[in-house]
Parts: C-alpha cells; sequence; structure tokens
C-alpha cells in the first residue's frame, strides 16, 4: 500500500484538473469507491444532482492501470488482469480477478491463544497489508497481557500457482513485565498525591495497557488539566518506570453559553462560568443557567477532589418547570459524595427539595402546596460503552434508590427507585443494534410528594411515537397524570446511508402502573425510524415513531443531538 501512495502523491494535483472520466468494470471482489480509494480519487456524493466518475489524464493511464494491478495483488489476487479502453468519451479498467490466494493454513505457536488477536482466520483471502498488521495486533495483545517485551516472527509463504498461502507465528514473551517507579511531576497548583490518586497503576503491579487509557480517562475527566503525558519506558527490562506529567488550565475561568433546540425542551438557552481550579488540586466552583420552554433553572455548584478517587460536592439550584396540567418551583440542596473506579462509578447523596405546586388543573390529582422532602439517596453504575455521545460498543447499567421517613423535617415516606441498563452489539462493518430497558418505581407510604415524583413517558428519551410526557392515562381535562411504575424497553438497528449520513429503525416499547410494579397486560407499542448526521458533537438526529394501535392518529417527531444510549 505504501508504493501505491508513494506513486501517486506526486500525481494528486494532476488528477484534480482532467477531464476524462474513469470507470471500473469486472471488479466483484473490491468495491469501486476502494479501487478510486487507491488512486486518491473518490466517487462524486449521492446528492450531486450531475454526478461525474472521477476523471485521469491520458498520459498517465498506464500507470493507473499498473497501480490497479498492484493493489489486486497487494489484497490477494495475483492472477489479476487489468485492461484500459477509451470508448464513449471515458476511460473503462475492464478487470479480471480471477482466482483470489486464500489463507489454507495458519500455524501458530505462542504462549497466548492468539486465534481472537489476528484479523483474519482460515479460509479468508490473502492481504499482505492485514499480514503486516497482524504482527502488531499481536504485540499488543500481549501488551494487554502484561508481556510488553515481545519479539514477532512471522512469515507468509505464498504459492500463486495453488492459489494458497499457509501464515507462521513464533511469539518469544519473555517474561512478564511490572510497573517500577511511578514519578509524578506535579503543576504549579495541582498536587502529586492528587494526581497519583488518579492514576489505575500501582508499582510492583502487572504491567497494563488498559489501566494506562483508565488513567487518561480518569485525568481528562477533570476540567481543569489541559493535557496529561503518561510515558513508559520499555527498554527491554521487566521493571516499567513511568513518570506522569500534567498541566493545568493556563485559565482555568470558563464561560459558557448556548442556543439549541429540542422538541422535548423547544428553545434552549443556556449560560454559565465555572472556576475549573478553584484555590487549586482541581477544585470547582461554577454557576449556570439554563432557559427553556419547560423549565427555568439557577445552579451553583461545587466540588473537590479527595485522595482515592473520590469527589465531594455540593449544588444548590433554584428550578421553575411546566408540567401538562400544573406548575412546579422548586428550592433543592444536594451534598454528595462520589467514587470513580472504571468501570465502576458510586455516589451517596443528601437532598434536600423543598417545591412549591401552583396553577394546578387538578386540584385533588395535584394539590397545590409547599412540601419539603429530605432524601438519602444512593447511586450505582457501571459503563463500558467506548463513547458516551455517539458508541459502537459496550454496555452499561445504572441503578438509584432514594427515600424519607415522615417526621417533622420530612413530610413523606416514601421511596423510589430506578434501574436502566443498555447494551451496543457491533454487526457486520458499521451496522449495530443497540437495546436498552429501564424500570422505575414509587411506593409513597405515608405523607405526600409533590407531583413530579411520578414518572411521565414519551417523548425524545422514551416512548417516540408520543410527544414529551404525553403517555398514559388523563384526567377529565386531558392533562396527563403520571404513573406509580414504569417499564420501557427500546431495540434500534443503527446503519450506514452515506458519508456522516446513518440511519435507525427502532422500537420503543412502554408499560405503566399504579402500584409499585408496571402493568405488563398494557403495553405501549411503538415503531419508528430517524437520521443520523455525524458531527464533533455528536450525531444530530431526527426520528419518527408510531404507536402501533392506532399509527395514522399517534405519532411524533422527534429532535435532538447524540445517540439516545
Amino acid at each position: 500500500m505504501k508504493i501505491v501512495l508513494v506513486m501517486f502523491a506526486f500525481l494528486s494535483l494532476l488528477l484534480q484538473a482532467e477531464d476524462i472520466p474513469l470507470v471500473f468494470e469486472g471488479n466483484d471482489a473490491l468495491s469501486t469507491k476502494e479501487l478510486y480509494s487507491a488512486l486518491n480519487l473518490s466517487e462524486a456524493s449521492f446528492y450531486e444532482l450531475n454526478k461525474k466518475a472521477p476523471a485521469v489524464n491520458k498520459k498517465i493511464l498506464p500507470l493507473v492501470e499498473q497501480t490497479i494491478t498492484n493493489y489486486y495483488r497487494y489484497k490477494g489476487f495475483y492472477h489479476a488482469e487489468v485492461n484500459a479502453s477509451y470508448e464513449e468519451e471515458k476511460f473503462t479498467l475492464h478487470i479480471k480477478e480471477n482466482a483470489p490466494v486464500v489463507i489454507t493454513a495458519i500455524e501458530i505457536d505462542s504462549l497466548l491463544p492468539l486465534e481472537d488477536a489476528l484479523p483474519f482466520e482460515k479460509g479468508a483471502l490473502f492481504d499482505a497489508e492485514l499480514f503486516t498488521q497482524s504482527k502488531q495486533d499481536i504485540k499488543f495483545f500481549y501488551v494487554q497481557h502484561s508481556y510488553c517485551n515481545v519479539k514477532v516472527d512471522a512469515k507468509a509463504y505464498v504459492d500463486i500457482e495453488l492459489n494458497r498461502a499457509t501464515l507462521r507465528y513464533k511469539i518469544v514473551p519473555n517474561e512478564v513485565c511490572y510497573f517500577g517507579t511511578i514519578d509524578i511531576t506535579p503543576s504549579k497548583t495541582i498536587d502529586a498525591d492528587i494526581i497519583r490518586s488518579f492514576l489505575y497503576i500501582k508499582e510492583n503491579e502487572p504491567y497494563s495497557s488498559q489501566n494506562i487509557s483508565k488513567s487518561y480517562k480518569y485525568i481528562y475527566e477533570h476540567p481543569g488539566i489541559s493535557s496529561a503525558l503518561i510515558n513508559t519506558e520499555i527498554n527491554g527490562s521487566a521493571k516499567i518506570d513511568v513518570n506522569v506529567t500534567i498541566s493545568e488550565n493556563e485559565n482555568p475561568i470558563r464561560f459558557e453559553t448556548g442556543l439549541g433546540y429540542s422538541t422535548d425542551q423547544g428553545i434552549i438557552g443556556s449560560l454559565g462560568v465555572e472556576d475549573r481550579n478553584f484555590f487549586g488540586n482541581l477544585k470547582t466552583l461554577g454557576m449556570s443557567t439554563k432557559l427553556t420552554e419547560i423549565y427555568q433553572i439557577l445552579k451553583v455548584n461545587y466540588s473537590m477532589p479527595l485522595k482515592g478517587r473520590e469527589t465531594f460536592g455540593a449544588e444548590v439550584a433554584l428550578k421553575n418547570e411546566n408540567y401538562v396540567g400544573f406548575k412546579e418551583l422548586s428550592t433543592s440542596g444536594t451534598l454528595f459524595l462520589a467514587q470513580r473506579a472504571i468501570p465502576h462509578s458510586f455516589k451517596e447523596s443528601l437532598i434536600f427539595d423543598n417545591t412549591y405546586t401552583y396553577e394546578s388543573e387538578d386540584v385533588t390529582l395535584f394539590p397545590e402546596g409547599n412540601l419539603f422532602i429530605l432524601s438519602p439517596k444512593l447511586a450505582w453504575g457501571y459503563d463500558t460503552r467506548n463513547d458516551i455521545l455517539n458508541p459502537t460498543n459496550g454496555y452499561f447499567i445504572n441503578a438509584d434508590i432514594m427515600g424519607s421517613l415522615l417526621s417533622d423535617i420530612s413530610d413523606a415516606s416514601y421511596s423510589k427507585f430506578t434501574l436502566s441498563g443498555g447494551y451496543i452489539l457491533p454487526l457486520i462493518g458499521t451496522h449495530f443494534l443497540a437495546t436498552k430497558a429501564s424500570l422505575g418505581s414509587l411506593n409513597l407510604y405515608d405523607g405526600k410528594v409533590p407531583p413530579s415524583y411520578r414518572f411521565f413517558a414519551g417523548g425524545t428519551y422514551s416512548n417516540r411515537a408520543y410527544t414529551y410526557r404525553d403517555l398514559g392515562p388523563k384526567d377529565t381535562k386531558g392533562n396527563p397524570t403520571g404513573f406509580d411504575a414504569l417499564l420501557e424497553v427500546t431495540l434500534e438497528y443503527r446503519f450506514p446511508i452515506y458519508s456522516k449520513v446513518r440511519g435507525v429503525l427502532f422500537s420503543d416499547n412502554t408499560a405503566i402502573g399504579e402500584s409499585y410494579l408496571p402493568d405488563t397486560d398494557n403495553f405501549y407499542y411503538s415503531v419508528g425510524f430517524g437520521l443520523r448526521y455525524t458531527t464533533p458533537i455528536g450525531p444530530i438526529s431526527l426520528d419518527i415513531g408510531f404507536d402501533l394501535a392506532n399509527p395514522t392518529k399517534q405519532y411524533a417527531l422527534n429532535f435532538h443531538i447524540g445517540e439516545l444510549f
């Protein structure tokens, strides 16, 4: 492949200016898009009205012909025949691929099983590029198992007369490597002990590239850090010394402003300021406000990293929210202690919630007045997704439970539990199957809780055949009543369409209940489809869902940024 790239580097300017189209004929195993790419050309976009094939100059046609021939050989088609012709004002490369070289045997001498580490298997076409890549894949595989000084002796025996290839791998791993001295280079206002607590590596533990990746991930979760370098010296010794260098943001004060739109919240405006290194050691202090058509909120937050990958924090918020049928004005405060042990996360909170319900259209269902609730809350999460905004593999589980006892300082005895989980399964290429399920349960034993403590369903992150909070029973004025139990199950098939545009087919299914368990005999089933356009901040998404019981009357359009899960 390097030969192909070098050969065409000096031609790139010429290729842009030629006016004789080039097309391919007879290529079955290798796509037209791939062949154009080998020539440093690209097909016209699907939305272009006057599509034209990429063009080349007649003077370089023999070189184009030879390059495609070499590329086929590089991909295992040693007997491919490529001939060019000029007719109907275009060049045509007539390709006769003939029989390719097939891998008939893979001989492995390895301490660790390599079958899953190799990018091919017996019976696959021999690809010189993949064979070269396999050597690096094996080294990386051994590094993941703490063998950092690996010698890989790999040979490919190709018989172009019988069209078969035998691959032989002999791996000499040497001894297991361990982390040696971990030297921390602190920044001006961030102590070495704080930096050390962010690391998932320890002295005298087996070397692990995964733990280094975990360390990077946790370090960059702290917005006061601008860059980090975990440098390892692999020099043939079993002890791998580590040097960690952190650079803090020179200007820790960050102002944020935003303007957006979603079908759930309508027009969204936000404004905030945050000190990401408040008096050093990555303590943060921030204030923000967010205005939407559904709610308006003013929030002040503080957090302080502790040793041992823990964080102490506090938050105070003033929020006014419009529900269908009533409104709520709440003043809340939260004290929390969070722990992180990737992929686990834990959080213990104490929540003070003073809520005033007003402008109720049904005072029996949604009583007006003021309630004060003091609730301890426990939360746990487990997340292996490779990306939060646009995941392509992995799974997650989240669970939390909160509650209170009726007393002089709390107006209710209640418990509320939520559990959710999702899984993204890669299929072939960039096709994915994603599923998510969530369960919620509210138990009121004595006293009263604010109406917003009940569950509501419908909208972008719920059942997409309904608008926001509009699924389920209604009162006499047509307002959704909410419910005490909720079960939602979503299944999505995500697939490519063209370039940055992807599609999704989905099924959203919801069961609700007026006790602590949902009524599974009363499911709301919906199906739909959507489009995704990939951007640096996540995919821009547009979905339309239809209720299967009445698809012509019950449907909704949903717009949002980022995958749902």
